[in-house]
């Protein structure tokens, strides 16, 4: 079966064009974001720094920042690195922005034709000649980290669209429209801290954004650090020169944003290092900052 194009609500595109276009000439800016000031913690920075040390291979980038009064930690936060699949939170953003100006309806229908096949990196939740809703494809992309979906949604809200997104939050490396997809800890540390806020886009996008990364299933750094019952909301990216993790813990001694950004690959062990680090985190604020009620 050969699905050539995709098309939306039933409607083959004008052209015969594989690639989805934007429907919008212009998008109205996100309202302005003012980030916490970071308040560096020189004694969990050391405790960090300790973890590192050991590792005779591999740059690390390190961002932590409590939500309830900036304290934490950067450690070459602005260190830029190949994104791999964070991207996909951009990319999340963006749709929201278009569909909260009126611009993007997430029941829109699309079939995966072969062109957007041929993105399959695996692990996927869509596949080839699927008709699926923009909605689905946001949570295929969340979940599973399904590049199928990635690219479509990508494609239909417009990567120059995504870019001018992040810009107007203050992302200073991250971008689209580049092999090399670069981003750094800092840039990932504020979309988190943006949508933990509820200033990404609107608080009930914010909030249907952090229920989405809540979803991911690929629970190899941040999360494997963490106790069972704690609530994360996360992004993964992995790739040959890329493990990364980023989201937002949502510990007993108060929210936090943490990002760790790596440059090894499928080979090395930085899944462990990250784990390591988001539990050298979660325990040092638990003893500086009891939650209200612990030891009674």
């Amino acid at each position: 079966m050969s699905c050539p194009s995709p098309f939306v609500d039933a409607t083959p595109a004008a052209d015969v064009s594989p690639r989805l276009t934007p429907t919008a000439d212009e998008v109205p800016p996100l309202p302005p974001f003012a980030p916490l000031a970071l308040t560096p913690d020189p004694q969990l920075e050391s405790h960090i720094r300790a973890r590192l040390a050991q590792q005779e291979e591999g740059a690390y980038a390190v961002l932590v920042k409590r939500l309830d009064d900036g304290v934490g930690v950067a450690i070459d936060a602005d260190r830029v690195f190949y994104a791999a699949s964070l991207f996909k939170v951009a990319v999340m953003l963006e749709a929201f922005h278009q569909r909260d100006a009126g611009l993007l309806d997430f029941g829109e229908t699309y079939v995966v034709s072969d062109y957007y096949d041929g993105f399959d990196l695996g692990p996927r939740a869509l596949h080839r000649c699927q008709r699926v809703t923009l909605e689905e494809a946001l949570r295929a992309m969340m979940a599973v980290s399904d590049n199928v979906a990635a690219v479509l949604v990508q494609d239909r809200v417009g990567p120059r669209f995504v870019n001018a997104a992040l810009e107007q939050l203050g992302a200073r490396d991250t971008a689209l429209l580049s092999d090399d997809l670069p981003t750094t800890a800092a840039d990932q540390a504020l979309l988190m801290e943006a949508i933990a806020r509820g200033e990404a886009v609107s608080p009930e996008a914010s909030q249907e954004m952090l229920n989405l990364l809540g979803s991911e299933t690929i629970d190899f750094g941040i999360p494997a650090g963490l106790p069972d019952d704690v609530v994360v909301a996360h992004k993964t990216g992995l790739w040959h020169n890329a493990t990364h993790d980023a989201g937002v813990v949502f510990a007993p001694s108060g929210p936090y944003v943490i990002a760790i950004l790596t440059d090894g690959g499928f080979e090395s062990d930085a899944a462990a290092v990250i784990a390591d680090i988001s539990r050298i985190v979660y325990d040092y604020f638990a003893e500086r900052f009891p939650a209200e009620g612990a030891g009674q």
